[in-house]
C-alpha cells in the first residue's frame, strides 16, 4: 500500500450515523495536505537506484496519484562526491551509482517549488544471498523463502516480489474478424492473441527479524499464497523475490507502516502510529516528510512453477459455461458479429458454420495481459 495513504489512515472515521441529520467531514478531508513522500533505497549492488517522489493527497481527492515532477535528486557521499539521479518520468528518478560499503550517503532533494529536503547520512548494509525459494501445495499454493547470514550481522530483513504468469485463452484460435471489410481472416504468428503474460508487484509489507535468535537464519518464511484455481498458474508461473538488509531503525519504520496498513479502516482498533522518517525539510523544518531511505545491496532469486506440477488445479472454473459457443450458419456469420461485438470467431464447424464465443474466451489480452513474451521466459 502506498505510504501516503497509510499516513492518513487515522482520519478514517465514521462520517455519520443513522441518527445524525448532518454529514460530518473530518478536517483532514478538506485540509490542504501536500507533503512530500520519498520511497526507495540507495542500491549498493549493480542495479539502478530508483527513488520515487510523490505528494500526499486528501482522502476526499479523486486524484489517485500525485507524482513530484522536475525535482533535483542527488546522492552525496560523506567524504565528498555527489551523484545525480535522472528523471525517468512519473516521479521516478534513477541511476546506477558507485555505492561503496565503507562509505555513508545521504539523499538531497530540491523541488521546483523551492523546497529543499535532506536525509540523514546512511551506512550501506550488505544483503546476504537468498538460499532458496520453495513452494508447497496443500489445497492452495504457498511460496516460502529461506535465507541466512553466517556472520550474524543482518538480523533485519524486508522482501518484495514481482509475479509473472503465462496464461491462455479458453480457445486457441487463429481466426479474427475485420469489421471494416466484414471478413474473417487468419492470424499469423505475429498476431496471435491466445497466449499472454501478465505481471504484478507485491502490495504488502513483508518483514522478518532474527534478533531474538542465536543464529541469523530465516526458515520457511511465507512470501505469498495463491488460492487454488487462480489463473496465475493456468500455464506457468514465476516469482522474483528481492531481499533487503535493514537497519533497526528502518525495520521499525516498516513495522509502523505495516501496522498502519493493517489497521486502515478500523475505527475500533488502536489509532495508527505516526510514521518515523530519516528525511527532513531543510527549507521548512515544520513540514513533515514521509518516507525512510535505506542503503543496501539487493539479493534476488526467481523460481518457476508449471501447472502440471500441481494437483487438481482447475483454473478454468466457470469458463466452461461462460465460453459455451454460439454457432453461426455460414451465410450469417458477419450478421452475428456485426450485431454483437462481444463475440469473436473461435473455430470453424465441420460441414459449415462458425463457432463464436465471448471475446474474453478468445482474446487473452482482455484479462489484462499482453502477448509480449518476457526476456527471462
Amino acid at each position: 500500500m502506498p505510504v501516503k495513504y497509510v499516513f492518513y489512515s487515522l482520519a478514517l472515521v465514521i462520517t455519520g450515523f443513522l441518527s445524525c441529520r448532518e454529514e460530518y467531514l473530518p478536517p483532514v478531508l478538506t485540509s490542504g495536505n501536500n507533503f512530500l513522500v520519498v520511497e526507495g533505497i540507495l542500491n549498493g549492488g549493480t542495479d539502478s537506484t530508483i527513488i520515487r517522489l510523490s505528494r500526499t493527497r486528501n482522502l476526499s481527492d479523486t486524484t489517485f496519484d500525485i507524482p513530484e515532477l522536475d525535482a533535483g535528486v542527488l546522492v552525496e557521499a560523506r567524504t565528498g562526491g555527489n551523484y545525480a539521479l535522472s528523471s525517468i518520468g512519473n516521479g521516478l528518478y534513477g541511476a546506477i551509482l558507485p555505492i561503496q560499503n565503507n562509505e555513508t550517503y545521504r539523499l538531497r532533494i530540491s523541488t521546483r517549488s523551492g523546497g529543499l529536503y535532506e536525509s540523514e547520512y546512511i551506512a550501506v548494509k550488505n544483503t546476504p544471498a537468498i538460499d532458496s525459494i520453495t513452494w508447497k501445495q496443500d489445497v492452495d499454493l504457498t511460496i516460502f523463502l529461506n535465507t541466512r547470514d553466517i556472520q550474524n550481522r543482518t538480523r533485519y530483513y524486508r522482501w518484495d516480489y514481482t509475479e509473472t504468469w503465462e496464461y491462455r485463452s479458453y480457445y486457441d484460435t487463429n481466426l479474427g474478424f475485420d469489421y471494416f471489410s466484414n471478413t474473417i481472416f487468419f492470424r499469423d504468428s505475429t498476431q496471435q492473441i491466445h497466449k499472454c503474460w501478465s505481471t504484478a508487484r507485491s502490495n504488502q509489507v513483508l518483514l522478518g527479524t532474527t534478533d531474538n535468535l542465536s543464529q541469523d537464519i530465516v526458515k520457511d518464511y511465507p512470501i505469498t499464497k495463491i488460492l487454488n484455481g487462480d489463473f496465475k498458474v493456468d500455464t506457468r508461473y514465476s516469482i522474483l523475490v528481492k531481499q533487503y538488509a535493514l537497519s533497526k531503525q528502518e525495520f521499525q519504520y516498516w513495522q509502523l507502516l505495516k501496522k498502519n496498513a493493517k489497521e486502515l479502516g478500523s475505527i475500533f482498533g488502536t489509532q495508527p502510529a505516526e510514521l518515523i522518517s530519516n528525511i527532513k525539510c531543510i527549507s521548512n523544518p515544520a513540514e513533515p516528510v514521509i518516507g525512510y531511505i535505506g542503503a543496501s545491496s539487493v539479493s534476488e532469486k526467481r523460481i518457476f512453477i508449471s501447472n502440471n506440477q500441481l494437483q487438481n488445479w482447475d483454473s478454468r472454473g466457470t469458463q466452461d459455461i461462460l465460453c459455451t459457443p454460439v454457432v453461426a450458419p455460414r451465410d450469417s456469420i458477419s450478421d452475428y458479429l456485426q450485431r454483437d461485438n462481444s463475440l469473436s470467431p473461435a473455430y470453424f464447424i465441420t460441414g459449415g458454420g462458425l463457432a463464436l464465443a465471448k471475446r474474453t474466451c478468445v482474446d487473452c489480452r482482455i484479462r489484462g495481459g499482453n502477448t509480449q513474451k518476457p526476456s527471462f521466459w
